[in-house]
């Protein structure tokens, strides 16, 4: 069955590609304007230009929010921009990407965006993850937005927020069927996800805003 997955990612080098609310998205190819934040979560490079972790703000010109997404999801994946394209550090914390041989331009800029820090110890991730299409992992039906994900606990080696955004990808990207590879399993009904059949040992999504 194919399908048009939803994110990324946010691999993430790993990418956890989670875009934040966004603020004004546009609907349409050739629109322009602010797109809200977009968080990278690891220290990352695209075509030899730094990307240190935290959000980033995102304005476009000549394409929709959405293209301006899925293109720096991609390029964060591959290390570099795709062939056509080029990327500068402009003035600031700036980053431009630039589509060659557009008139009118087409373009996206990354600036990084102050972040506050989360409350130590808490369990719920910063920032959120973007689901960009209606979807479904299993019987657990996804809705386009935004998501918070929460670890059920801090207690399980080897899964933080960055692992759980890798996961949740994953999930997304190659388990609409609902089988999940071993040791996954699902709670449909609480929005969970969990390994060795132990609730404590995975994390939780949940929408956010509309």
């Amino acid at each position: 069955m194919n399908k048009s997955r939803s994110l990324l990612t946010l691999s993430l080098s790993v990418v956890a590609i989670a875009a934040l609310p966004v603020a004004a998205q546009a609907a349409t190819a050739g629109a322009s304007g602010a797109c809200g934040q977009f968080r990278v979560m690891h220290n990352d490079k695209i075509s030899g230009v730094s990307f240190p972790a935290g959000p980033y703000n995102m304005v476009n010109s000549g394409m929709s929010c959405a293209q301006t997404t899925k293109y720096f999801q991609q390029f964060l994946e591959a290390g570099k921009v795709a062939k056509g394209w080029q990327v500068k550090t402009l003035s600031g914390n700036r980053k431009r990407f630039t589509k060659l041989g557009t008139n009118p331009t087409v373009d996206f800029q990354a600036t990084a965006a102050s972040d506050p820090t989360p409350t130590p110890g808490g369990l719920t991730c910063p920032g959120t993850f973007r689901v960009l299409h209606n979807d479904q992992i299993g019987a657990m039906k996804l809705p386009a937005g935004s998501y918070t994900i929460t670890l059920a606990s801090h207690n399980t080696p080897g899964l933080d927020c960055a692992s759980a955004s890798h996961d949740f990808t994953y999930f997304l990207n190659n388990d609409w069927a609902g089988n999940l590879p071993h040791p996954w399993k699902m709670n449909v009904a609480a929005k969970s996800f969990y390994m060795n059949n132990t609730p404590s040992d995975g994390f939780s999504v949940k929408r956010v805003g509309s």
